[in-house]
């Protein structure tokens, strides 16, 4: 039944090579919706956003849920509408209303039933839209340019494909780093990616929601890929003074170890062009599935800590994520720039913010401890979003242990939707103890005292799976005021 949802969510979240900005549809002008495949697929991804969303929603307040859902149904059916045919809209909209209206009035709801009937509705109405649509597509471009407006939502999270994943090596904020040292691949922030192990338990719960006893396990294995070249133009003092090019390619995997559980693994290779690596090797292995109502991840994964402003690369240990509405998550394990590293985190998502505290605690090298505290949140509009953070560390340096970033997104992009389009712009100003290794593509984490300065880019898919991007990054060392200028070029093709 859920077959199209799956397959739209299979797109977006079958990509296990990273974790990113928040956003809305937005289409180009010149390149409105043209194939039917693809329509489908955002239709059948914007229904799953918004059965996950409803599923997700806190349970102990009747009449709180009520005003949830009345808010997710209108700005669902205002965001879908213009993909579907002038034949079928009035349907859509009318069973909509009638769900609408059945929840607001029943004086007695059961939330968790009505989210259990939702879910069932709204996979048989996706499959009925879509197995009697053959038009989704004209009607996307019928809509085209003025569709752009009503298609853009505040929903606070996509989950979208890794678009920029780390490119340039980035050296790690710690005492002394070895200045030769080339470290191993860093991860770009993508708050809106959804990891492999969440896709599947994802679809599993809606499956199968209402009806345990029919649980059956996902026995396929998955298989995909990217191959991305990169150039980074670099300017300023010494090493901050070094181009870079190369091409990588990731091959990642998973497959059923048994009932909720998954091994996944990833094969890396990295070609230097001009100051780049030279390695094929595997960088990722573990394990992920439900212990109760407690995801638990095993092995060496991607982290990404404080939306990247900490750290975002790879992880060798455990982490456990569990609770509603609030997500908890608990991890212990090293990173190649510290040892027992301890993290603790609470994060809480709504239709159009979020907000997360974090401490994280570990050993830097030579021994000395370093516990990072955060605090952030962000909020999206009709069509853009921004956010703050503020991190402060135990050790200060040159008195100073407190810094922040800012951000504002635009867009929203989608690898498979070519027009689509992300522009972020994020103000930076983080003492040298409040990351570990920076999720930017700038060159803040080699920058000893820490760094200040601002980042501006754009992404845009060129056609199916194809990504191209451009970023500007112009930083300064806190301490002495060196400069480190970026500008970072990237394309990426999946597959």
């Amino acid at each position: 039944m859920l077959l199209a949802m799956t397959a739209a969510i299979s797109i977006t979240a079958g990509n296990q090579f990273g974790d990113g900005p928040k956003g809305n549809v937005v289409y180009a002008a010149s390149l409105p919706a043209n194939t039917d495949e693809s329509a489908k697929a955002d239709f059948a991804y914007e229904m799953a956003q918004i059965t996950a969303k409803l599923f997700a929603a806190p349970s102990t307040n009747v009449e709180t849920f009520k005003v949830e859902y009345s808010y997710a149904i209108a700005r669902v059916t205002a965001k879908v509408m213009p993909l579907l045919p002038e034949g079928q809209r009035r349907d859509f909209a009318y069973t909509m209303a009638q769900n609408t209206a059945r929840i607001m009035n029943d004086s007695n709801l059961n939330v968790e039933r009505a989210k259990a009937d939702f879910s069932y509705e709204m996979a048989t109405l996706t499959s009925k839209m879509i197995a009697g649509s053959t038009n989704l597509a004209s009607a996307g471009a019928a809509s085209g340019n003025a569709a752009a407006g009503s298609l853009s939502s505040g929903g606070s999270s996509a989950p979208l494909l890794r678009n920029n994943a780390d490119i340039e090596p980035k050296a790690a904020a710690l005492p002394s780093p070895p200045i030769s040292a080339v470290p191993e691949q860093k991860t770009k922030a993508n708050p809106s990616y959804i990891a492999p192990e969440t896709y599947n338990g994802l679809i599993n719960e809606l499956k199968h929601v209402g009806d345990a006893s029919n649980r059956q396990p996902d026995n396929k294995v998955n298989i995909d890929g990217e191959v991305r070249y990169h150039y980074a133009q670099n300017s300023g003092p010494d090493l901050f003074d070094r181009d870079s090019a190369g091409i990588r390619v990731r091959l990642g995997l998973d497959v059923p170890i048994e009932e909720d559980w998954r091994l996944y693994g990833m094969l890396e290779g990295q070609k230097k062009i001009l100051n780049y690596n030279n390695f094929l090797k595997p960088s990722r292995l573990y394990a992920a599935g439900q212990t109760g109502e407690t995801k638990v991840t095993v092995g060496s994964f991607g982290y990404l800590m404080a939306e990247g402003n900490i750290y975002d690369s790879g992880f060798k240990g455990v982490r456990a994520d569990f609770g509603k509405p609030v997500k908890y998550t608990l991890g212990y394990g090293q990173t190649d720039e510290t040892k027992e590293t301890l993290t603790a985190s609470a994060r809480y998502e709504d239709y159009d913010y979020n907000l997360e505290a974090g401490v994280y605690h570990y050993n830097m090298a030579g021994g000395k401890q370093n516990t990072i505290r955060t605090f952030g949140g962000n909020y999206n509009f009709s069509n853009f979003g921004v956010g703050a953070m503020i991190l402060q560390s135990s050790p200060q340096d040159h008195g100073d242990g407190t810094g922040y970033v800012f951000s504002v997104n635009y867009g929203d992009l989608k690898s498979w939707r070519p027009g689509t389009y992300s522009i972020f712009a994020k103000y930076y100003n983080q003492p040298r103890y409040t990351f570990i290794a920076h999720g930017m593509n700038g060159k803040g984490s080699v920058m000893e005292n820490g760094f200040k300065g601002y980042g501006v880019g754009i992404s845009y898919t060129l056609a199916e799976n194809m990504v191209a991007g451009t970023e500007y990054y112009h930083l300064s060392d806190k301490a002495d005021g060196s400069k480190g200028n970026t500008w970072w070029n990237y394309v990426t093709r999946y597959f």
